[in-house]
Formats: structure tokens, C-alpha cells, sequence
């Protein structure tokens, strides 16, 4: 059966250097996947040896300077940015605060993947026990904008509706 986690119920914590607010969704041996709140110009927190992918899920966007010298500029709701996790990372607001779908995974242990899918294609969405459907527009069997959903089962929605898709995948088993 799948669980509903509701964006609600969820507990605000803030990020491993106390610079910023987050709330976890789920998280595992070498994963995380939760929201975070980027209030003001602040370096991300490091988690160096992990992957992140990161989607603007409210506010204007942002750009990260990265350690190897290049800007990713993350400006368009729902949009999937992969960037690897060592930092600190500094952040820049591009016009007021956001909030963020965080996705971490440490390597060579865990891989992870974010998609961004439409209702009509969540039924091909293959359930898994660190697969998560995260509503971003509409509803979906009761949950709602930013409540999660781990899909032990196939789920369906309508075409309107909007889904992040987060999956954890342990390697070299």
C-alpha cells in the first residue's frame, strides 16, 4: 500500500551548517530526499561525496557557484538540477526567497534520479520501497501540492496533475 506523507506533518530542522531551514521528507542509509527553504544568500551545506539534484519549487530561482568555477542558475519552477554535493556551495537569490525538492544521495553507495512527469505517464512509473511521487500541481489518491507519496504500487492521475519522481537505488549489489 502507499504512504501518503503529508508536507504538513512534516518537522523543519535546519541544514547540517545551521545556515538555512529544511524539512525531511524520507531518508535512508546514504539518501535524503526532503525540502529546504532558501531564505537569504547562504553556501549550502557540504555533502561532499554525495550527488544533488535540486528543484525550484517556489520563488524566482537562484544560482549556485560552483566549486569548479561555473554558475548553475536554477530560474524555472519544476526543472531538475543534478550537481555534485561537495561545497560549500554559495547561493544567490535571484529575487526573493524559495523553497526547494532536495534530493541526496552518497556514492559509490546510492545513485538517485529526479523526474518531473505529467498524471498521464505516472502509471509507467515502476513503485519501489525509495520511490516517491511528489505532487507539485493537482492531486493524486489524496495527497496534495508538496505532499509525497512512497509508491509501493502503481498510482494514477490526470493529465493536468504534475509529479516529481524521486528514486533511490542502492549500487553495486
Amino acid at each position: 500500500m502507499n504512504q501518503i506523507i503529508r508536507v504538513s506533518g512534516l518537522s523543519e530542522s535546519r541544514w547540517p551548517n545551521g545556515l538555512g531551514r529544511k524539512a525531511d521528507i524520507a531518508s535512508g542509509d546514504g539518501w535524503l530526499l526532503g525540502f529546504a527553504w532558501l531564505d537569504g544568500d547562504a553556501p549550502f551545506s557540504d555533502y561532499k561525496g554525495s550527488d544533488r539534484t535540486i528543484t525550484l519549487v517556489e520563488g524566482r530561482g537562484f544560482a549556485l557557484d560552483l566549486p569548479e568555477g561555473s554558475t548553475l542558475t536554477v530560474a524555472r519552477l519544476f526543472e531538475p538540477a543534478a550537481f555534485d554535493g561537495a561545497g560549500p556551495i554559495p547561493c544567490r537569490l535571484l529575487g526573493g526567497p524559495c523553497r526547494v525538492l532536495n534530493a541526496v544521495s552518497a556514492y559509490p553507495g546510492y545513485a538517485h534520479t529526479v523526474q518531473v512527469v505529467s498524471g498521464a505517464d505516472l502509471a509507467e512509473i515502476e513503485p519501489g520501497p525509495s520511490v516517491f511521487a511528489i505532487v507539485l500541481r493537482g492531486t493524486v489518491s489524496g495527497a496534495m501540492p508538496l505532499d509525497a507519496i512512497r509508491l509501493h504500487e502503481p498510482v494514477t492521475a490526470g493529465a493536468d496533475v504534475l509529479i516529481a519522481v524521486a528514486r533511490f537505488e542502492k549500487q553495486g549489489d
